[in-house]
């Protein structure tokens, strides 16, 4: 008779990212002062770009916050991270930072957006430190670098 392996889903949600926030409320604020002040033609069209882009990525983090839902769900030897399955031999480390958890996989040197994640119950993160030292994955706690 097979063991079942229990589910245990830990609750989680992104990143708020507020040095990513405000370094490109800053670009956008510079470029916009720049647009109003006037500029040559060639100048103002790449101020509106930068304008543009950092409007973007603003918009982007604000609205992955507050409207994508983020899950993470323990099951035996696998992680499972908003429908991606994660087995212990295709992480690198698990990278911590105060709550934030940070999945880096084999072959990638930054961690990827979709797996960095901000814990909401800061006791959850001893589930995913047990998880990674029985699947053998290396723990590093500190700070650590991710895609927007």
């Amino acid at each position: 008779m097979e063991k079942k392996a229990s589910i245990r889903k830990i609750q989680v949600q992104y990143p708020l990212g507020t040095k990513q926030i405000s370094g490109f409320l800053l670009l956008f604020l510079l470029s916009l002062g720049n647009m109003i002040h006037g500029a040559e033609h060639f100048v103002l069209y790449t101020q509106a770009g930068v304008m543009t882009l950092s409007g973007g990525c603003l918009v982007y983090l604000l609205v992955r916050r507050k409207a994508l839902k983020a899950e993470l769900t323990l099951a035996g030897s696998r992680l499972t991270v908003n429908g991606l399955t994660i087995t212990g031999d295709s992480l690198r480390e698990l990278r911590i930072n105060r709550g934030l958890i940070g999945l880096l996989p084999r072959g990638k040197r930054i961690v990827p957006v979709r797996l960095c994640l901000d814990l909401k119950d800061r006791s959850a993160g001893l589930l995913l430190l047990r998880w990674a030292e029985k699947q053998g994955v290396p723990v590093r706690q500190g700070s650590f670098m991710r895609w927007l």
